[in-house]
């Protein structure tokens, strides 16, 4: 299969945690600062099972995105949010309208968060959380765009404020006057190479600096490294200079190539380089709310099965914006669908997770969700270290059971299909039931079949609903062609639908068009028939 992410949303245009151990002193940041030597942990932000959270949150700052008006003003903010998220229960939150404001009216309704929108400025806001600040540090936006990523990286461990050069006259006159740092000549590299020991070893992030507030705040709480440098070695030696079981943030350009070599490094990529908020989402604390309403279980007929699973569950951003978008067409709830959804939303946004669950069709047809690929984040495991692969598993198992999961996605070289050796580390999961196998070049080989590893399947897709690949005319053809023949592999049909390409009112053309011995379900039906069923 070709590169699956087309990423175009053109809205996007406009368990108890645990405590992470203090804070540096403004005279530790800014001796750091000047010596580029000091190993210190900054972060104060809890963390979940696996990714920083920011300070349990009680209160919501609210500004609307369309008060920035500014590339300088809006990564301002976003930094503003993440540095305040480490130290405060009263956190900022930018509404982008859409989804985000769902998202902030769901925090407000559900987990009693107040909501203040009082402070409609950048300026307010910063007047507001000054003595969460130590300073200022000063990037060129226009003149040199890898500052911004400089400025970001540093702003966190030096609890500073990135300020462009356009902005630092105002923001002195607001008080905040220390000019930390002056960054506005320099690179990603040389920050990595001076001021390496004040990044965190667990999470970095790959961000385009032409990217502006989303997951920038992230960036800010986390201390995370951030760079932008294509698939090259020294990427490879940022990346090598994680801890093991590290997270990427954000995303790259060739998706395959940066997937595979962080993979090979043992690193899980966490694509959310257009998810807003991660801040203030990630920090409601605890997994309350997070099971999906019970579906009945199947009963076996003679018919042939299909499946449909919506792609790019393992995008954070997507997630928040493009999958709450689909759940508002007029079609769902018409026939059961499945959604990959990524288990790290346990972490980053939990209470979406739960507006999902809360929201999801139930009756005559049902909304399911899956573990978006290859798990808690995009890997190929079967590129990864046996070790490694084996933290990652153990660490999704925990995922599974937090965020109510029981089938993960994969995507992985078709050629990988066979070596049961990697499945066997997600399957010896007590709670992994299944994988759904989606893999990349030619999957023809492997179309449709079923492996059985540890009593588990390994389901490989049979078909996908994708423009220029498969239309639904030859979907419903290919379908409708098919024996009803619930103990053979041949009677099921595992449909990959690509979402950036296809709609659910696509799907209902395709399942319209089905014949009588078809029947549609989701993937946990799908599953317990091939289980119940010894399908090979």
């Amino acid at each position: 299969m070709i590169s699956r992410r087309t990423f175009g949303l053109t809205a996007l245009a406009a368990a108890t945690p645990l405590a992470v151990p203090g804070t540096a002193t403004a005279a530790t940041a800014a001796a750091s600062a000047a010596g580029g030597t000091t190993d210190v942990s900054t972060v104060s932000a809890d963390r979940g099972i696996a990714l920083p959270k920011g300070m349990a949150l009680r209160s919501l700052d609210v500004i609307p995105s369309g008060n920035l008006t500014s590339d300088a003003d809006r990564v301002l903010v976003a930094a503003l949010q993440g540095l305040v998220a480490k130290a405060s229960s009263e956190h900022i939150f930018i509404d982008e309208g859409g989804p985000g404001a769902i998202w902030k009216d769901f925090l407000h309704t559900t987990y009693g968060v107040l909501l203040d929108d009082s402070r409609p400025t950048w300026p307010a806001l910063l007047k507001h959380f000054r003595q969460h600040l130590a300073g200022y540090v000063l990037y060129d936006m226009a003149g040199n765009p890898p500052s911004v990523n400089v400025a970001s990286s540093l702003s966190g461990p030096l609890r500073a404020l990135p300020v462009d050069v356009s902005q630092e006259a105002q923001v002195r006159a607001l008080g905040l006057g220390r000019q930390i740092l002056d960054v506005t000549g320099r690179t990603e590299k040389w920050a990595y190479a001076r001021y390496g020991r004040l990044f965190s070893r667990t999470t970095a992030a790959e961000l385009n600096p032409s990217v502006l507030y989303h997951q920038r705040d992230y960036i800010a709480m986390t201390d995370a490294f951030t760079f932008y440098d294509g698939v090259t070695d020294w990427r490879a030696q940022v990346l090598g200079g994680l801890k093991p079981g590290a997270d990427l943030m954000g995303y790259g350009n060739n998706e395959y190539d940066m997937v595979a070599q962080a993979s090979q490094l043992g690193v899980t990529s966490i694509p959310s380089d257009l998810a807003p908020n991660l801040s203030a989402l990630s920090a409601v604390h605890g997994t309350e709310g997070l099971t999906q309403k019970p579906e009945a279980a199947p009963e076996t007929r003679n018919k042939h099965y299909v499946s449909f699973v919506i792609s790019d569950g393992d995008n954070v951003a997507w997630n928040l914006w493009g999958l709450q978008q689909y759940f508002s067409n007029p079609d769902r709830g018409r026939f059961d669908i499945g959604y990959g959804i990524s288990p790290s939303l346990v972490d980053l946004a939990p209470a979406a997770m739960r507006w999902y669950y809360e929201n999801a069709s139930r009756g005559a047809a049902n909304d399911s969700f899956i573990a978006g690929p290859s798990g808690s984040g995009y890997v190929f495991p079967a590129k990864m270290p046996p070790a490694d692969l084996d933290l990652f598993t153990d660490r999704l198992n925990a995922y599974m059971a937090a965020g109510d999961l029981r089938i993960s996605e994969i995507l992985d070289d078709q050629d990988s299909f066979d070596r049961t050796d990697v499945w066997s580390s997600y399957l010896r999961q007590p709670n992994i039931d299944a994988l759904f196998f989606f893999g990349y070049g030619d999957t023809d080989r492997i179309s449709g079949r079923i492996n059985w590893v540890d009593g588990k399947p390994v389901i490989a897709q049979r078909d996908v609903l994708w423009a220029g690949l498969t239309e639904e005319p030859d979907l419903i053809r290919n379908i409708n062609s098919r024996p009803a023949a619930p103990t053979s592999a041949d009677g099921y049909t595992l449909v990959l639908v690509h979402c950036w390409t296809k709609s659910l009112s696509d799907i209902r053309t395709v399942v319209d068009g089905l014949g009588p011995d078809v029947e549609v379900v989701t993937p946990k039906a799908f599953t317990e028939l091939i289980v119940r069923n010894g399908a090979r």
